[in-house]
């Protein structure tokens, strides 16, 4: 078996329930990466703020697939930025029209992302309202999205109450008359995406570059943002803490993200040279 790339999600995949991962270990499997020839991609949600704090003073050594495909980073240089449509956002804005406070909608531009001024989060949501900040880059609270009509917008997020979030993401892409889809991480984010544009699309464009087949790559993820990518990968992950949608195109699972898994399987396959086999069939 030979793997020529391994690409990993982030939040309940690559980091553990503290929002951190075990640094000296991942230098030490970053190290043994780059003598191996194997490229490392952080393939998130994340915008490439809150990634480049997360990996700072390494980005240069990785790829990126951030914001669900739709900016690809390769060793701190932009390949591709993917605009969402401008009539498609208006089509967005207008279906959920009266969602924008009890949402917390929030869409994301080249500079800073935009909050309707009285949208407050779902009670019990995942993060707090003052982590806002760590995942989108400088919030400014308006009145009407009507003003921000000529901004180009690169991701649409709702925070969604936990038992309402999978029925609003089958809502939207059963009604939903544009070329937009609804992607839900998990802990109640869905996340609206250009249909067709997701990590495993922007995966491929690095796969090409590198020239890296579908049997040379092994992938991580615990969300449904993940599938496309785990469906893309021969060596795919998903972890203990996914959930059975997720488990199920997976060929394999990793240990908890709490116990930091992705760390466990790469050490074993470093150590072994073929990844661990004790996943599903």
């Amino acid at each position: 078996m030979t793997i020529k790339m391994i690409a990993s999600d982030m939040d309940g995949t690559f980091l553990n329930d503290r929002g951190s991962y075990d640094r000296e270990k991942f230098l030490t499997i970053l190290d043994r990466l780059d003598q191996e020839g194997i490229h490392f991609v952080v393939a998130s949600g994340n915008n490439m703020e809150r990634l480049n704090l997360i990996f700072k003073g390494l980005t240069d050594r990785m790829s990126f697939v951030a914001e669900n495909g739709a900016h690809i980073v390769e060793e701190g240089r932009t390949l591709k930025r993917h605009i969402l449509n401008k009539n498609d956002v208006a089509l967005f804005l207008e279906y959920f029209a009266d969602k924008m406070i009890p949402y917390g909608i929030i869409l994301s531009g080249q500079y800073c992302s935009y909050m309707h001024k009285d949208a407050k989060l779902p009670e019990g949501f995942a993060i707090e309202p003052d982590q806002l900040e760590q995942f989108f880059a400088n919030i400014e609270r308006i009145e009407d999205f009507s003003s921000i009509s000529d901004q180009d917008i690169f991701k649409i997020t709702m925070m969604v109450p936990m038992d309402e979030c999978d029925q609003v993401m089958i809502d939207f892409n059963k009604g939903f008359k544009g070329n937009l889809t609804a992607i839900t991480s998990g802990f109640g984010s869905v996340d609206i995406i250009q249909t067709g544009i997701h990590k495993a699309w922007g995966l491929q464009l690095l796969m090409d570059t590198y020239e890296v087949t579908e049997d040379q790559l092994m992938a991580f993820g615990d969300g449904g943002n993940d599938i496309e990518m785990l469906q893309l990968a021969h060596y795919s992950y998903a972890m203990e803490n996914a959930p059975a949608i997720v488990k199920k195109v997976a060929k394999f699972i990793a240990p908890h993200h709490k116990e930091e898994g992705v760390l466990q399987v790469l050490e074993a396959f470093l150590a072994k040279a073929s990844p661990e086999m004790d996943g599903q069939d």
